[in-house]
């Protein structure tokens, strides 16, 4: 596809999510080791709840697509595109930095850890519907693959593939803790919050970078702007 690359990087921006590596890892750090059954139940749901949302998604930019596009050319739809614009740019901007986890602090730790297959499923449930107001790159992603000509096997295998990449670098870090044991875990319980911390960084930052985006283009099209 010819924009692989761009939706690489888009699904690797959405693998630094709450559901796709911060809770994966804090059930680890709470359990001190990797419960392969229930962790593969849990990013298997992630992985199905995205996908159905992806495919859901393209299916209505197709079936809409003729009759946005033609709203999108009209001024009330620029105004209101500038206007989403400016609220992303001033949340990503202006929204409060989150607080930086102290050096040898277990923030994770605490939190209560699913083991059986019904728990992980609801967890996996939830954690991927919560964020479905903020996937902003997944968004993004699934606009690029309804706007290519390919044929629908050919988008399906893409969304797959991109769902697949969004939990990569969950699976390196389970298996290094699940390879190494106790020899990794403790490395494992330093740098989850700090992953829970560039976590919410990064949803600031993609926020701020849409907005501004939006917020021009918009600005242009209403020659707002030279």
């Amino acid at each position: 596809m010819e924009h692989a690359a761009t939706l690489a990087g888009l699904a690797l921006l959405d693998s630094t999510s709450l559901g796709t590596l911060v809770i994966p890892i804090a059930l680890v750090v709470r359990s001190r080791r990797v419960d392969r059954g229930p962790m593969t139940v849990y990013l298997t749901t992630v992985c199905l709840v995205y996908l159905a949302l992806g495919i859901a998604l393209v299916a209505g930019f197709d079936l809409i697509g003729a009759t946005v596009t033609r709203l999108a050319r009209t001024d009330a739809a620029q105004w209101a595109t500038l206007a989403i614009g400016v609220a992303l740019a001033g949340f990503g901007i202006l929204g409060p930095d989150p607080a930086k986890p102290e050096p040898g602090t277990d923030s994770l730790g605490s939190r209560p850890t699913p083991a059986s297959t019904g728990p992980m499923i609801v967890l996996g449930l939830g954690a991927s519907l919560a964020e479905a107001a903020t996937m902003v790159p997944y968004i993004a992603a699934t606009g690029i693959i309804a706007s290519s000509p390919a044929p629908w096997p050919l988008r399906i295998l893409t969304l797959i593939l991109y769902c697949l990449v969004m939990i990569v670098p969950a699976l390196v870090l389970l298996v290094l803790a699940d390879t190494l044991g106790q020899r990794f875990l403790p490395k494992l319980v330093r740098i989850a919050p700090r992953l829970e911390y560039e976590a919410k960084v990064t949803l600031l930052w993609v926020a701020a970078i849409l907005g501004l985006h939006l917020a021009g283009r918009s600005a242009a099209a209403l020659d707002l702007v030279g």
